[in-house]
């Protein structure tokens, strides 16, 4: 609820707001006493003809929702409807669904929304719109609301729903390769518990075509259908706990995603923390990357007690068994301590021996040479560098375009070190 300049209570349609720019557009004009109820009023007693200012009043009344204000918004909407019965008046622009309408196309499309939805709903309107407009950027959502009347306020006599069977094939027709508009009737299906095997082909349809992560609402029905089918086995198939392990891991990713693109960025610096958060306290045990990328964002928010709350030692006590989680640990905290010079190394050297144990690789030496490096302990250093510089050269007379420069070069520093110890 806003209150504009004139201390006027504005009310806003609650569902399909305008985008956020246009919000802000339209909450300036409320706030500088443009477009609001009263100013609209008063427009229309002096412009009895401006389809314009009839239509937003209109809309404004039918945001209060009240029974009065309901039928006023009605006859306004008639009223457009009489004075420019062509639609030569002016466009209309429905910023939820990107489309540009005459004002007289849009009263009636919202007299046919407001049937539909009403206490007694009647799809007359809606029809009869559908047949006028065919080529209406509205027609779509038209269809989408015909199929919601028919799936939750038509009557359920058997004429109605063979009525309903040929709305839901002429939709499916229409925008066959839309998987919500396939759900639609494979909702209606679940909802009338048949004809089940009609419902699993729709829905094995949208399976099909609604590309991923899956949609769970499109899985829950078609595990509905072939629990209905009687197929227990196959409904555990398609939306056990396979599904969910899955669909957690895919917003596991979709969360450290959105916190590194707008850490690049430097902003929105708050939700980047909060979806990091959102991240480790969904992220199952065996996902132990996703610790490792929590981290390192926690890092760049410069806030390393959070991330060694997540990925310290606290964690490899936990994980230390598997040479991948060590050697990476190891790494991680290696490259770290450029930063934050001697954080949680001791950790990170003791997973890096126990990596090397594991699998004597140039990877896992040169991690363990690092780390000593830094810790300043060259003497030790220097054995599992020059190993790594062993694995390397093996690996380069073979492979000539693999460099081996950074390896060698850490042999040197070491060397270098000692001799000036």
């Amino acid at each position: 609820m806003f209150v504009d300049k004139d201390g006027n209570e504005v009310d806003w349609i609650v569902g399909y707001g305008p985008p956020a720019d246009k919000f802000q557009e339209k909450l300036k004009k409320v706030l500088a006493g443009e477009d609001t109820y009263k100013v609209l009023t008063a427009r229309a007693a002096k412009e009895p003809a401006n389809v314009e200012v009839l239509f937003k009043l209109a809309q404004k009344c039918a945001s209060r929702y009240s029974p009065e204000m309901m039928a006023k918004s009605k006859e306004l909407y008639k009223k457009v409807i009489a004075l420019d019965p062509e639609g030569e008046a002016g466009n209309y622009t429905f910023e939820y669904l990107k489309a540009t309408v005459s004002y007289t196309q849009a009263a009636e499309f919202d007299l046919a929304q407001a049937s539909v939805f009403d206490r007694k709903p009647d799809a007359a309107p809606l029809k009869a719109f559908m047949a006028k407009y065919p080529q209406s950027p509205l027609i779509k959502q038209a269809y989408a609301m015909l199929g919601s009347y028919y799936q939750y306020y038509a009557s359920g006599d058997e004429a109605t729903k063979a009525e309903a069977t040929t709305f839901y094939e002429t939709y499916v027709a229409k925008y066959p390769a839309d998987a919500s508009v396939l759900n639609s009737y494979v909702d209606k299906i679940v909802k009338d518990k048949g004809p089940i095997d009609k419902g699993i082909e729709l829905a094995e349809k949208v399976k099909e075509i609604q590309g991923y992560p899956p949609n769970p609402e499109y899985a829950q029905n078609l595990a509905q259908l072939y629990l209905l089918k009687g197929d227990a086995a196959k409904a555990d198939e398609e939306y056990g706990k396979d599904f969910l392990d899955s669909y957690v891991s895919n917003s596991v990713f979709a969360l450290t995603g959105y916190a590194n693109f707008w850490l690049e960025q430097g902003r929105n610096l708050e939700s980047v923390e909060a979806a990091a958060d959102l991240a480790v306290k969904v992220a199952p045990p065996e996902q132990w990357y996703t610790f490792q990328t929590a981290a390192g964002i926690y890092m760049k928010l410069k806030k390393p007690d959070r991330a060694l709350a997540v990925y310290g030692p606290e964690f490899i006590k936990k994980n230390g068994t598997d040479q991948s989680v060590l050697a990476s640990y190891a790494s991680f905290w290696s490259k770290q301590g450029d930063k934050q010079a001697g954080m949680n190394l001791e950790s990170a050297l003791e997973a890096a021996r126990k990596s090397v144990e594991l699998r004597s690789d140039y990877y896992n030496n040169f991690t363990l040479a690092s780390i000593l490096f830094k810790l300043k302990r060259y003497q030790e250093a220097l054995p599992p560098a020059e190993k790594a510089v062993e694995f390397v050269e093996s690996w380069a007379a073979k492979h000539p375009e693999f460099s081996t420069e950074k390896y060698k070069k850490l042999v040197k520093d070491i060397k270098d070190a000692i001799a000036k110890k």
